[in-house]
Order: C-alpha cells, then structure tokens, then sequence
C-alpha cells in the first residue's frame, strides 16, 4: 500500500492571522489562542476592529468598480482568510451574475471553510497555496480552470502584504501573469517611522503582531508606493482609508487610526 502523508493539523497554542481578522470581523470561526490575543490587541488599539471593517468595505468599493468601469468579471483574491460578509464573490456577483473568483490562501482553518462554502458553487473556487509563491498559485488547478489570464484579471490583496517578507517581486510576478486592462486592488498597513505620533502608534501594533506573527512588518508610505508603481492609479490615487471617500460618504470614527492604513486601486497599462 501506498504511504500517504497525514493531514496537517491545526495549531490550536498559536494565534492564526486568518482568524484573528476573522474575530476582528466578528466571525465565530476562532479559537481561545485567537481570542486572547485580540483582546491584548485592542487594549492597545480599540478601533482596529473599525479599522478591519472599513477595510473591507473599501475592498468591496473597488471591486464594483473594477466590475463597472474596469469591465472585470474574474478576480484573485490573494491571501483571502476566513469566508465573511459580504464575500467576494458575493460582491461581484451582485455587480455581474457571470463573475468568476478565486480565492487563495494557506491557512489551514482557511482552507476547511473555504472548500466547504464553495463545494457547490460554479462560479466561486478554492485554491489552497501560498500568495507568496505566485508560480505555484498561478500553477494551481483552480486558477487554471477558473480563470483566463488573456483576459484582464482584478487582483485583490487585502491586508496581507505585510506578511510577506518581500513583496515587491511577488505583486510584479502576478502583474505580470496577467495583461493589460487587469486591475490591483491593495490596502497596506503604513508605520512612517518618522518617530512622530502616528508612527509611534503604528510600532506599538505592530510589535504586539510580530509576537504571533514574526515577519509581519508595517511599512512607509514610499515602500508601499513601490508595489503599485508603473500601475494607473484611479483617483484620489495611494491615500489612507480616511481619505479614500467624499467626505459625506465617510463612515469613519477611527481618530487617528484610519491613517494608519494606505489604500489604491491601480489599472495595468
């Protein structure tokens, strides 16, 4: 008889990331380890629960509007987590019946859920791999059977770069997988490490994180820049969550936390 490696376990005395956004989201599908965690987390910042869902809703923002003026109806969705509301797939298909998404991610919790959600759904996949290895996602059967990369892609990467040591070669591999027209959607935690008072708050979440999370790195403004360059950015362009709306459409009561994440919408050209 064949050997057969035994599944992977879930580490139940490690906090997950995929988790604790989904407990920050107000989802159930956490364990203790995850729950003390964010409580440690919001006693340093109380509105990063805010913060995580106008996130979010932002993430929801571009896609409609790579669907009605991008004229996008396949998505990848990088480092998708947990399953919430709204979905994205939920989302684009409420904007185009014919949207198809594929979701990416490698946590294992991630993987149970997703899998289950979208075991009988023709339009919405799974695809277990890790976004930092784009040969290997843009590889996988899911993406190859669900996607078209003729055609232009919108690629979505929520609040996950910031896991990944370097990204700048990873978003370069995926952009350039797909061709012009396609679309990247990206919100960035920002730490300007300019020792002022934004920063200082921004170091303080940030090494409570790196505690569970050891490459997990908040970076400036011209850092983050450097993963959207050479990319059409749709106006107001690289911004914070706070300047991202009109002002009457903001649904903010962030203080000064809604800086401390950077947001932009960027066409291939």
């Amino acid at each position: 008889m064949p050997e057969h490696d035994e599944p992977a376990a879930i580490d139940l005395e490690r906090a997950s990331q995929a988790r604790v956004y989904d407990l920050l989201l107000g989802g159930k599908n956490n364990f203790e380890v995850d729950r003390q965690f964010v409580q440690e987390l919001l006693k340093i910042a109380p509105e990063i629960s805010e913060l995580t869902r106008q996130n979010r809703r932002w993430m929801a923002d571009a896609i409609g509007r790579m669907i009605t003026e991008g004229g996008i109806d396949q998505f990848l969705d990088l480092g998708s987590g947990l399953p919430t509301v709204p979905n994205t797939h939920e989302i684009a298909l409420r904007a185009n019946p014919a949207a198809t998404v594929v979701y990416v991610d490698n946590d294992l919790t991630a993987i149970s859920h997703g899998q289950a959600l979208l075991a009988d759904d023709r339009r919405s996949f799974f695809a277990d791999a890790d976004l930092s290895d784009p040969a290997a996602v843009l590889a996988h059967p899911s993406v190859t059977e669900a996607l078209d990369l003729t055609r232009p892609v919108g690629i979505l990467l929520g609040l996950v770069l910031h896991s990944t040591p370097d990204p700048v070669p990873v978003v370069a591999d995926y952009l350039a997988a797909v061709p012009p027209g396609s679309y990247l959607a990206l919100t960035h935690p920002l730490n300007p490490r300019d020792g002022g008072r934004l920063s200082e708050f921004s170091t303080a979440i940030e090494e409570k994180l790196q505690d569970p999370f050891p490459h997990m790195r908040f970076r400036t403004r011209d850092e983050i820049a450097e993963l959207v360059a050479g990319l059409e950015l749709v106006a107001p362009g690289l911004v914070d969550l706070t300047s991202w709306w009109p002002e009457d459409q903001q649904k903010l009561n962030l203080s000064g936390a809604g800086q401390l994440l950077l947001v932009a919408l960027g066409r291939k050209p």
